[in-house]
């Protein structure tokens, strides 16, 4: 009986071994669980969120373009909100790069996002803070705010259509009449233009390259070699159409003794 007793843990030990191989033979195969997921990304595998928000009142409806999708916001925050809240505009997105554009009836920002799996970010466009204007179109009519290097020329008004800018008025002593052809070539894709400049008594016109600066879609500075000129467009109405212009400029024959070079 001691015996039996002595070899009793030897048995069981032979018995466990019998019933592990039996567990494993190819006909059942392993009979462990596969391990179960914890992927806790709320969003959507390889997904991330951007929500945002603004602190300003913007005029007009606020558009939001993101990838394929054009969202609206119309809320102005006190403070930034918590980013998965469900009262604010946000997008959920695949991981990834994107160009962010927002647009009101005369603000216009954009912005580059980085979206992160599992990570919100809030994107505050607040006075386009951390974003750029970019470019816009030129269609319609633009005031000059102040005369810069040419005087005098501080009210003249430039409307844009068909691809030209003509001189539609003339402040009393600028050395731009009426019909010149002030701005052509314009590039939207890098934002430059070809601008009219006149020698010192108004005649000989050349065109320099300058590049445009927009503020806004409404406002913009003009930055070529005869200095900085803003804009403001007072109009997206174009009053006529362009005709028949070639790639001269028109010259009315009209002189302004003693007046510097300007734009």
């Amino acid at each position: 009986m001691r015996a039996i007793i002595r070899n009793i843990p030897v048995f069981l030990i032979f018995i466990s071994a019998a019933v592990y191989l039996y567990s494993c033979d190819s006909k059942g195969g392993s009979v462990v669980n596969p391990p179960v997921s914890h992927d806790t990304n709320i969003y959507g595998t390889g997904n991330g969120k951007i929500t945002f928000y603004r602190t300003k009142q913007i005029e007009g409806i606020v558009s939001i373009k993101v990838s394929s999708y054009t969202l609206s916001d119309t809320t102005v925050r006190q403070s930034a909100p918590p980013c998965d809240t469900a009262a604010a505009v946000s997008k959920i997105l695949p991981a990834g790069n994107y160009k962010v554009t927002i647009e009101g009836t005369s603000f216009l920002c954009n912005y580059d996002v980085k979206v992160e799996e599992k990570i919100c970010k809030l994107l505050n466009y607040t006075d386009c803070a951390n974003g750029y204007v970019g470019c816009y179109p030129l269609d319609g009519t633009w005031l000059r705010t102040s005369d810069a290097p040419c005087p005098n020329c501080k009210g003249l008004k430039v409307q844009f259509s068909d691809g030209f800018g003509e001189v539609i008025y003339t402040p009393p002593g600028c050395r731009f009449p009426l019909s010149d052809i002030k701005w052509k070539n314009f590039n939207i894709g890098d934002c430059t233009v070809l601008d009219l400049a006149r020698d010192d008594y108004g005649g000989s016109p050349e065109f320099q390259q300058a590049n445009l600066q927009f503020f806004s879609k409404d406002s913009l500075m003009i930055k070529g070699p005869s200095g900085d000129i803003p804009y403001s467009r007072i109009s997206y109405k174009n009053v006529k159409k362009h005709k028949n212009i070639g790639d001269a400029p028109f010259d009315s024959g009209v002189h302004t003794n003693g007046l510097q070079k300007g734009r």
